[in-house]
């Protein structure tokens, strides 16, 4: 059996999408490969409030709900009536979002505030206290469903949650998430991490988000941007997605992990935008069974079905495949590059080359291992910007 580049972790957007019609939530069928957990850069942390100590699931309610918020949006469209008069429309997406700097900056999903390529008209953060304050929308990212909010804490005093390490995160470590489930704020769960290094589609279905955390913490329409906080105050996720059957919650609730929110709210935060590094390329992972099919010379690797048009991939000479075979697994497109490894890094899947290009910035060089009709090579490759309408 192998795997394509396109497997991935199906699931249901718990928020802001409810806006724009219906969700139909699936259990999924199959998890992406494995992958590492990455560090990023950190995003400022000032005026957060954390505790290095375990905390009681009291404790950690009555430290850390304060930093969590009511996020509203209000989205504005026009149409036509019957007869051809304008008619506005006004539609409203509710989700949750945390404080993350006493600013008043804070993080929550991209789809609580935008939804098929429309940004909301209007923001509206709703405290702790009650008391509602409208937010600027600094940026999102629709490819890792993340969006950066700044509100004017006037004379308040913010009480800012800080995010934490993901990449020290064990299976079996207890959580709490924090948020407005159906719009009841302040509502707490507590579960536990069920897996990690989970990979799942981003709202425009054109990315994958890696390294994301699974829980079995109730999370419900309206957690959307809310926090995961671990035993010892640090968000570690940013809740995001369910899969479920009905969209009841199942038990099974996936979290943006947080060295990607710390790394991308610092991009938003700066340029209102984030970039991610890109190769362009769809690729097969290799096993003994099909290189043994179709005569490799090695049983471990990467082989390249597509090099998309103007990617770096196709600038650095990379080749795609140009036969097509008719297997008992389905038809499968050969006579590609195989990539054994980057930087030094051997790799067997697909998910395990995005997941080192990504350690890598835009502009960067990679060095690949490739072999080409049995003969080993050395390819340098200029990592792109991934195009916002581009995949892999």
């Amino acid at each position: 059996m192998w795997k394509t580049a396109i497997t991935s972790l199906i699931a249901a957007i718990i928020g802001g999408a409810l806006v724009f019609g219906g969700i139909t939530y699936v259990i999924p069928q199959e998890d992406s490969a494995t992958t590492k957990a990455t560090t990023t850069t950190s995003a400022p942390d000032t005026g957060a409030k954390s505790s290095q100590q375990a905390l009681s699931p009291a404790e950690i309610y009555e430290q850390f709900n304060n930093g969590v918020v009511h996020v509203r949006s209000v989205f504005t469209g026009a149409r036509t009536d019957f007869f051809g008069f304008p008619i506005v429309e006004t539609q409203v997406a509710e989700g949750s979002g945390f404080i993350i700097d006493n600013t008043g900056l804070i993080v929550t999903n991209a789809h609580v505030v935008e939804g098929s390529n429309v940004k909301a008209s209007q923001v509206t953060v709703v405290l702790s206290d009650k008391s509602e304050v409208e937010a600027k929308l600094l940026g999102t990212d629709i490819n890792t469903d993340l969006a950066l909010l700044k509100i004017d804490p006037g004379t308040r005093t913010l009480e800012a949650l800080e995010l934490g390490d993901s990449s020290k995160l064990k299976v079996g470590d207890s959580v709490y998430a924090i948020g407005s489930p159906f719009g009841l704020e302040g509502t707490m769960t507590e579960g536990i991490i069920s897996a990690l290094n989970r990979t799942i589609d981003s709202p425009n279905g054109q990315f994958k988000i890696r390294n994301v955390v699974q829980t079995d913490a109730a999370v419900n329409p309206g957690n959307s941007g809310g926090p995961l906080i671990g035993v010892t105050g640090k968000v570690i996720g940013v809740n995001s997605q369910i899969a479920a059957r009905s969209g009841d919650f199942a038990g099974v609730a996936f979290a943006v992990p947080s060295n990607t929110v710390k790394d991308i709210a610092a991009q938003l935060k700066d340029k209102g935008r984030a970039s991610h590094p890109w190769v362009g390329i769809s690729g097969l992972e290799i096993n003994k069974e099909l290189a043994d099919l179709i005569t490799l010379p090695v049983d471990r690797g990467v082989l390249i079905v597509q090099v998309f048009q103007g990617s770096p991939a196709a600038a650095a000479g990379i080749r795609g495949g140009d036969k097509r075979l008719i297997t008992n697994q389905g038809e499968i497109i050969i006579g590609g590059d195989v990539v054994t490894k980057i930087d030094g890094t051997m790799i067997t899947t697909m998910d395990e080359l995005i997941s080192i290009v990504r350690d890598n910035k835009v502009g960067e060089t990679v060095e690949l291992e490739i072999y080409r009709g049995g003969k080993k090579e050395s390819i340098s490759l200029k990592l792109g910007e991934l195009p916002q309408s581009a995949s892999e």
